[in-house]
């Protein structure tokens, strides 16, 4: 199960080690850690970047993993912005949460508005951007429908708005996959296999996806390997780089994690990730009607075959956005690149998203 769930943190790793309190200061430049306080909880926090500009607040996926995104970010933004870089509630190295009540979107709402309340009198005076990963894209609309007054601007890459949508369309993918392999094999095993999947499927579409985390896992991991296709990669083979990062210790160091806590990390994902995963409430998240109400700047961008929102999804959200004026809002399609658009199409993406921070900030 912890194999399965790395897959799904390409670009939502950034954590650290302990030294809380420990500053850099250089040329306005810092990189500091504290723990903000939550509704009995307290969050990890990182913040890197020039004290004299705009601020980005990081949004990483899951739900329940943390943030190793400084990794990622640190050559694109932190020269240019103050990030700030925090591990949701029960993630990473915030404290551990095994309370279920607490583990919900409206509490996750709440705990970002403390961390910007946070921020905004630590740093005062500055605009305050959000840019939210996967989990972390839906995260960020959910914060902008009840305090977009608190935000400047913000990017979703690769978040959904429509949790449905992007369950239905990966299993109509997989259905049409399944059928035409049906068709085209004369290997009598695999015959029975794809005639296995097709009559998962209609189980898996029928269940209301109450208590999803079982089906999830079948749906992104198992059926995939037998239909020839990565939920999560247009380009499997790149995968190789995100192996020999995760083999690197000078990662380990740049992100202030040893090997052993990010085990403990994915530990505390698996519990939070399957707490959600069998949430109706999330599984069945619908919120296309209510982000009208957003009037900020917003770009959408996702890989054209990402599986694991929906191809779909991308034009769901920008079509959305009827009160965002056209010149503030973008859509945007990576060709070739599917969820790990880092690693996929690193050039494009982070040129797509400094350009958007620097016309609005």
């Amino acid at each position: 199960m912890k194999s399965k769930l790395l897959c799904i943190i390409a670009f939502l790793l950034v954590s650290i080690v302990p030294c809380i309190g420990h500053n850099k200061i250089y040329d306005n430049q810092i990189d500091i850690e504290f723990f903000i306080p939550v509704e009995k909880s307290k969050l990890y926090t990182r913040v890197i970047g020039n004290t004299e500009k705009p601020i980005i607040i990081s949004l990483h996926g899951g739900p329940g993993a943390f943030s190793v995104d400084h990794e990622f970010y640190k050559d694109v933004f932190e020269k240019d912005y103050l990030v700030v870089y925090f591990d949701q509630r029960g993630g990473g190295k915030s404290e551990e949460c095994t309370d279920k009540t607490m583990l919900t979107t409206d509490q996750f709402v709440e705990d970002l508005d403390m961390v910007v309340d946070y921020i905004q009198d630590k740093y005062p005076n500055k605009k305050i951007n959000l840019l939210g990963t996967s989990w972390g894209g839906t995260y960020g609309f959910l914060y902008l429908l009840k305090h977009q007054d608190k935000i400047n601007s913000f990017i979703s890459s690769s978040g959904f708005i429509d949790s449905p949508q992007r369950n239905f369309a990966l299993i109509n993918h997989e259905r049409k996959l399944a059928n035409e392999l049906l068709k085209i094999t004369t290997d009598s095993v695999k015959k029975v296999r794809y005639e296995q999947i097709l009559t998962k499927l209609d189980e898996i579409e029928k269940s209301g996806f109450k208590d999803f985390f079982e089906y999830m896992n079948v749906i992104r991991y198992e059926f995939p390997k037998d239909l020839g296709f990565d939920v999560y990669w247009a380009k499997p083979e790149l995968k190789e780089k995100k192996a020999e990062l995760l083999s690197d210790p000078d990662f380990y160091v740049r992100v202030k994690y040893t090997p052993e806590q990010l085990e403990k990390a994915i530990e505390r994902m698996e519990y939070i990730n399957e707490v959600f995963m069998n949430m109706e409430s999330y599984n069945n998240l619908n919120i296309v009607n209510e982000i009208e109400a957003i009037k900020k700047p917003i770009l959408v961008i996702q890989g054209e075959y990402d599986y694991a929102i929906g191809v779909e999804q991308g034009r769901t959200i920008y079509n959305a956005l009827k009160n965002v004026s056209k010149k503030n809002k973008e859509l945007v399609y990576i060709k070739n690149a599917s969820h790990n658009t880092p690693f996929e199409a690193p050039e494009i993406y982070y040129n797509t998203m400094k350009s958007f921070f620097k016309k609005h900030n």
